[in-house]
C-alpha cells in the first residue's frame, strides 16, 4: 500500500467518523447524551479525552466536538472549560517536553537543518520577542490541534518556563472561549 492510499483511508475513516458524530448528535442530542452518561462523568471524560486531545488532529476534532457536546448538553460551561483546559495544558506541556527530548535524539543531516532554523530564530529579535504571543494566538484561538507548533518550538529549543505559561493560558482561554460561545448561543 502506498503513502498516498494510506492517506487517503485515514481521510475517509476520519470522515465517516465525523459523519457518524453529526448524525449520532442529530438524533439522540446532547442532552440526552449527558442524561446517560451522568454530569460527573462527563467531567471525567471530558478530563481524559482533553488530556491527550492534543497529541494529534483527530484526538483535538474529538475533544473539541466532546466539549461542545457537553456544554450543548448542559454541564457548566466554567467548569468544563476550566477542567479541560487545565488536562489539555498537561497534555501539551508533556508533548513539548518530549519534544525538548526528542530533539536531543537527533543527529546528522536533520540536527543541522533544526539548528539552521533555530538560528534563523534566534537571530531575528522581533520574531523571538512575537513568537510567545503568536503562539498564544495560535493556543488560544484557532481550534488546530497545537502539536506541531510545540514541536517546532521545543526544537528549536524556545525555553520551557516560557512555553509552560504560553500553554496554560492557551489552553484555558481556548476551552474557556468555547465553552462560554456554546452556552451563549453563538455556536452550535
Amino acid at each position: 500500500m502506498t503513502k498516498y492510499n494510506k492517506k487517503i483511508i485515514v481521510f475517509a475513516a476520519l470522515a465517516v467518523f465525523l459523519v457518524s458524530l453529526i448524525l449520532l448528535l442529530l438524533v439522540i442530542g446532547p442532552e440526552e447524551i449527558v442524561n446517560k452518561i451522568g454530569v460527573r462523568n462527563g467531567y471525567i471524560i471530558i478530563f481524559i479525552v482533553s488530556l491527550f486531545g492534543g497529541f494529534s488532529a483527530g484526538g483535538s476534532i474529538s475533544f473539541i466536538t466532546l466539549l461542545i457536546t457537553f456544554t450543548a448538553g448542559g454541564l457548566n460551561p466554567v467548569a468544563l472549560g476550566l477542567i479541560s483546559g487545565t488536562s489539555l495544558a498537561i497534555g501539551d506541556m508533556v508533548m513539548f517536553y518530549a519534544g525538548s527530548k526528542g530533539r536531543e535524539l537527533i543527529r546528522g543531516k536533520w540536527d543541522k537543518k533544526i539548528d539552521k532554523v533555530a538560528n534563523v530564530f534566534n537571530k531575528k529579535k522581533w520574531l523571538k520577542k512575537l513568537a510567545p504571543f503568536l503562539a498564544y494566538l495560535y493556543m488560544g484561538f484557532a481550534p488546530l490541534p497545537n502539536d506541531v507548533l510545540l514541536l517546532f518550538l521545543a526544537a528549536i529549543k524556545f525555553p520551557a518556563k516560557k512555553m509552560n505559561v504560553i500553554i496554560i493560558l492557551g489552553d484555558l482561554t481556548f476551552a474557556l472561549t468555547l465553552t462560554l460561545l456554546v452556552a451563549r448561543g453563538f455556536i452550535l
